[in-house]
């Protein structure tokens, strides 16, 4: 089975094979324990995209794309594979986010913030980082550990789904206030010195409308 959610340095197979052999399988044939190189994990989210290119804003769109799941870390750590039951219901997953689901409202219609509904399971983060090279020791006590503590609570599955929205949440939060300077920014440059006041020498004052350019930009509410 081939998830598409490892892209770039993988784990020595030595240490792959050793999770396996000691832990076992998922019923869909994956591993129950996996350890992932934290830049090389990806996981799909929703939420409105902006491209740009040199500073120039290129399109601005609804959409579903592959993101860093473990932004900024730069470390090896374990993934224990979870039950879709785990994440509740299909029905429960595609609800609008106001009444506990994934759909967030884009332009474009509603959207799931955390892509599809996992129907296979999903992996997800043990707590473990290894900032060095990690020896069988190392991810034995690790998974070992974690399974201890985890017989010791109940599963969960609304905190793990409220959990992953938060994750997205702030992503797309990030994205509308990246987008938001970048549109300050083009207004700020295109307006004249002294805001368009008559200068000396000069006949009447002219400044380019606001209403203009953001009608370029395309934002259709703003408040300019």
């Amino acid at each position: 089975m081939c998830r598409n959610d490892l892209h770039g340095r993988l784990a020595p197979r030595w240490a792959q094979s050793l999770l396996t052999r000691r832990y076992g399988h998922s019923p869909f044939g994956e591993p129950r324990f996996r350890l992932v190189w934290a830049p090389s994990r990806l996981e799909r989210s929703g939420g409105v995209w902006c491209d740009y290119d040199s500073g120039r804003l290129l399109r601005r769109r609804p959409a579903l794309r592959w993101v860093r799941k473990y932004p900024g870390e730069q470390a090896w750590l374990i993934e224990a594979w979870l039950p879709p039951a785990a994440y509740g219901s299909p029905q429960a997953w595609y609800l609008p986010q106001s009444a506990g689901g994934t759909l967030m409202p884009s332009g474009a219609g509603p959207i799931a913030a955390l892509g599809d509904y996992p129907s296979l399971g999903d992996y997800e983060d043990i707590g473990a980082r290894m900032y060095w090279y990690p020896s069988e020791r190392h991810l034995t006590l690790a998974v070992d550990y974690w399974l201890r503590c985890r017989n010791l609570r109940p599963a969960n599955p609304v905190s793990a789904l409220a959990h992953r929205l938060a994750q997205a949440a702030g992503r797309q939060a990030k994205r509308d206030s990246e987008y938001d300077a970048f549109c300050a920014a083009v207004l700020a440059d295109a307006d004249q010195a002294f805001h368009g006041a008559p200068m000396s020498g000069y006949g009447g004052a002219h400044r380019p409308s606001s209403v203009e350019l953001c009608d370029r930009l395309g934002i259709r509410s703003h408040p300019f």
